[in-house]
């Protein structure tokens, strides 16, 4: 586990409780429960998340917090923007750490944008909508899950991709479309509160740390390098009584013969 994965936890845990000390203290206990799983640092940031999302679903912000209009939306889709715009998780990443399929993810994902953007903040952006008219060539365009998104969140297959680059180079209807669905992504962002890096969030990444770091000493000594294995062996009482007892045996057989 390195900083960046618990810097990725920080943020996460900030977007559900907006308090950091007290989204720290709950990323502290859940990331050390869920390490004993034992499994890779990916899996265990994403198994976190989870546990966090469901903890934050029955401890809501207090009424300062709402105040903002991140903080009015529901945890899982102040998770789902924070992953998805901050951390830049893939869809597959995301929809792993739900337990829902992908397919679900995209439409939701779009219908929780249009939401922040349009509903929560007024955001005075044109509503990304279907080019008016499709000529020949142009891709479908799905209201619920626009390949607009796709394509601002690096989604694309290689061949929808190259068929989409060119295809923009000569379609001013579908560049519009994407062009309103740029602003509404980059909109979105700029009004998500957890992404700055301050040296409190730092700090708080710091702390979060070096608390998993205790624990995996603690709970998983043989995952320690081997200097500090080999010191906290030799500290042991009873095996520094051993040594002396070595010691004393040795200096006795030699001066003996």
């Amino acid at each position: 586990m390195n900083k960046d994965d618990i810097r990725s936890l920080t943020r996460i845990g900030r977007s559900l409780w907006g308090d950091l000390d007290q989204s720290v203290a709950i990323s502290e206990d859940t990331l050390t429960s869920v390490s004993l799983l034992n499994l890779s640092d990916d899996r265990t940031i994403e198994r976190a998340s989870k546990v966090m999302i469901e903890l934050a679903e029955r401890n809501p912000p207090t009424l300062l917090k709402l105040n903002h209009p991140f903080f009015r939306l529901a945890p899982i889709e102040r998770f789902l923007l924070t992953t998805a715009h901050i951390e830049k998780w893939s869809y597959d990443r995301i929809a792993r750490t739900l337990g829902i399929e992908k397919t679900l993810l995209e439409p939701w994902l779009w219908s929780i944008r249009l939401k922040f953007c349009f509903q929560e903040t007024q955001s005075g952006l044109e509503y990304p909508r279907a080019p008016g008219t499709l000529g020949p060539s142009c891709p479908e365009y799905n209201a619920s899950a626009p390949w607009s998104q796709r394509m601002m969140d690096d989604e694309l297959g290689k061949r929808e991709r190259f068929f989409l680059q060119n295809h923009l180079m000569s379609c001013d209807k579908c560049r519009k479309a994407l062009e309103l669905t740029r602003k509404m992504i980059f909109k979105v962002e700029s009004l998500i509160p957890v992404k700055e890096s301050s040296q409190e969030l730092e700090l708080a990444n710091d702390r979060i740390f070096n608390h998993w770091k205790e624990g995996e000493v603690t709970f998983r000594p043989i995952k320690l390098e081997t200097r500090q294995t080999l010191i906290r062996f030799l500290s042991q009482p009873k095996v520094q009584f051993l040594l002396a007892a070595l010691a004393v045996f040795c200096f006795y057989w030699f001066t003996r013969f």
